[in-house]
């Protein structure tokens, strides 16, 4: 189970975040603590608003006294409303605000049910509650409910086997599009690396589901966001955007970029091994449908995108087993659309060539070997290996140095 703890100077921002997921039920009240108790069990925000206000004293010099906290169990958990309330009750009171006001809303909103605790940070006399290492105690406060209830741990590995686990396509007549969303772009987002929103639309279709930029302005300054949305197995949309920000922080417009830039690295990581497997695939010069087929046989999907003209115009190769997308230019110009583009349409194969800078290099090393060494072997041994086709190495060797004396002396700048 994670927590997650966060302070606010805006009680009414706070309730109303919460109160929102309750009309679009997506949430719904769990507990009320400390104030007034409806008995139809209906709450608005503006009545809890008035009562917690009411308990904070006119001279409050603390500036951020609101409490806000999620508690998150392992998605495979399944918990019932009561177990809920009685985990929020003593984690509150171990945490030191079994005397606050507060109030739980169970949230529904994502596949992994959670709850959200909102309280007061100070007392009815003003004085602040202790926040002293408020995150480690909060660690070892849920790790003890976690072994008190026979909970699954927030481990690593716990961690891991979540992100491997693979959602099923999204289906409109199953109801609940936004948690199947949900569940396809928090997969992808854990499993795969990749670099820019359409390198991750290629994963999501798998899925059925698409993600949108959004570029406008807000409050007078320019604003990114992004919306997802199912679709059909045409890749055609069937529902409303669904925004970011009603899904999750983790899959925002912020957390893409952060995951774009981060993907960087993991793809200079892995790049190598798709590189190597389209060079080799080159080597028999196969047309478009067996260089497809020859890729995928090596655990790499290659989609092509083509226009109405017959160009092709983007490459993109996905790697399962490394967990990365990636587009043919990022792996280097030599992997560029526009190679293969020009492959496919007649021109001679490029790849062919990659393979003679590594041949000249050898021969160059095999000519340096004999002549920096040629006391090491019987004179006519040395005449017979320098002699090649008519051809006198050490000649050739000879003046390859001195070519390369000129290029150095090229290169200096003058004084």
């Amino acid at each position: 189970m994670i927590a997650k703890i966060s302070s606010s100077n805006s009680l009414a921002a706070t309730l109303g975040y919460n109160f929102k997921k309750v009309e679009k039920h997506e949430a719904s009240v769990l507990l009320v603590q400390g104030l007034f108790q409806a008995e139809n069990g209906i709450y608005s925000r503006s009545q809890v608003l008035a009562d917690m206000l009411q308990t904070i004293p006119p001279r409050c010099h603390t500036k951020k006294a609101v409490f806000h906290c999620s508690l998150n169990p392992h998605p495979d958990e399944k918990l019932s409303d009561e177990a809920l309330s009685q985990i929020a009750r003593e984690y509150m009171g171990a945490l030191g605000y079994g005397g606050q006001p507060y109030i739980v809303f169970r949230h529904n909103d994502i596949p992994r049910e959670h709850i959200h605790i909102v309280s007061l940070r100070v007392d009815s006399e003003g004085r602040k509650i202790g926040d002293r290492f408020e995150r480690r105690r909060s660690k070892r406060i849920t790790d003890a409910l976690e072994r008190k209830y026979g909970l699954i741990p927030s481990g690593h590995s716990q961690k891991k086997k979540n992100v491997s686990a693979q959602p099923s396509a999204v289906d409109i007549d199953a109801g609940d599009i936004k948690r199947q969303v949900a569940a396809a772009v928090e997969h992808v987002l854990g499993r795969y690396a990749f670099q820019s929103v359409g390198e991750m639309n290629l994963l999501l279709a798998r899925f059925r589901v698409t993600a949108e930029e959004v570029k406008t302005e807000r409050k007078g300054r320019p604003f990114d966001g992004i919306v997802y949305a199912a679709t059909d197995a045409g890749g055609h949309k069937i529902c409303t955007p669904i925004k970011a920000s009603e899904i999750g922080r983790q899959v925002s417009y912020a957390a893409l970029r952060r995951h774009f830039e981060q993907s960087k690295s993991v793809v200079r990581e892995r790049g190598g091994a798709i590189r190597r497997a389209i060079a080799d695939v080159m080597q028999t010069s196969p047309d478009r449908v067996e260089f497809i087929d020859r890729m995928r046989e090596r655990g790499i999907e290659t989609v092509l995108r083509i226009n109405t003209a017959g160009r092709l115009y983007g490459i993109t190769f996905i790697d399962d087993a490394n967990g990365i997308a990636v587009n043919g230019s990022r792996l280097g110009k030599g992997f560029a659309a526009n190679v293969f583009n020009a492959y496919f349409a007649g021109e001679p194969n490029p790849f062919l060539e990659m393979s003679r800078p590594k041949e000249k290099e050898e021969r160059a090393a095999m000519v340096d070997e004999l002549t920096e060494s040629p006391n090491d072997m019987p004179p006519t041994e040395i005449d017979l290996s320098l002699q090649v086709h008519g051809a006198d190495l050490r000649e050739l060797a000879f003046q390859r140095r001195l070519r390369n004396r000129a290029r150095v002396r090229l290169r200096r700048k003058p004084r």
